[in-house]
């Protein structure tokens, strides 16, 4: 499974089966352009009110499958489950598993995440602002979840509508992170999982 980050919020998740494009209509919030993508999945936090991008074409399927809905979908070997009343999803590749919660809103409760298994790579917004969980609340929500990887995203940066937000900075002095760095993306596998340190690998994608 590999991750790569397209911008802000969005991010694209693909295995050699297929390809799952997260949140996209979250770049148009922040006035920026979709850059030209393939995938096959699109899923979404909110369910879009307009079409998103013509940019944005099938990969490997004849048709785009979209997902804004609670239930358990399962795509070229990918399962895709929205619990009910939660705006967080979990992708699951055979024994890996992600966890997506860029699009979580600020009174998230961070008792849903306390049964989630096993995370391998958990993406989360860190910006705290009007918009997203606050620090403490996301101190909880990180130690239940207890990821080998955590990919933050939705912080302040040049160019972003959003305002209030911490920085990439201030979040890993916050939580005391001395092990942050930056990547292009992250292939996900179960051995570079089970060779990491207890401690949680932060990973900045750029």
């Amino acid at each position: 499974m590999k991750i790569k980050k397209i911008g802000w919020t969005t991010f694209l998740i693909t295995t050699d089966q297929i390809s799952v494009l997260v949140d996209p209509l979250k770049l148009k919030e922040e006035g920026l352009n979709i850059p030209k993508t393939q995938a096959d999945v699109c899923i979404f936090t909110e369910c879009p009110k307009e079409k998103y991008d013509d940019k944005i074409g099938p990969d490997k399927r004849e048709k785009i499958m979209e997902i804004c809905t609670p239930g358990e979908y399962e795509v070229g070997g990918l399962m895709i489950r929205r619990g009910m009343d939660e705006d967080f999803y979990i992708i699951d590749d055979k024994n890996l598993r992600a966890v997506y919660m860029g699009g979580v809103q600020k009174d998230f409760d961070p008792e849903k995440t306390k049964h989630l298994g096993d995370v391998d790579a958990l993406i989360i917004s860190v910006g705290n602002g009007e918009n997203f969980m606050n620090y403490d609340t996301l101190e909880k929500v990180i130690s239940n979840i207890d990821p080998a990887i955590l990919i933050p995203c939705a912080y302040k940066e040049e160019g972003k509508k959003s305002t209030g937000l911490k920085t990439k900075e201030e979040f890993v002095k916050h939580f005391g992170y001395a092990n942050a760095k930056e990547e292009g993306f992250v292939n996900l596998a179960r051995k570079r999982v089970e060779d990491e340190q207890k401690s949680v690998e932060v990973i900045f994608l750029k």
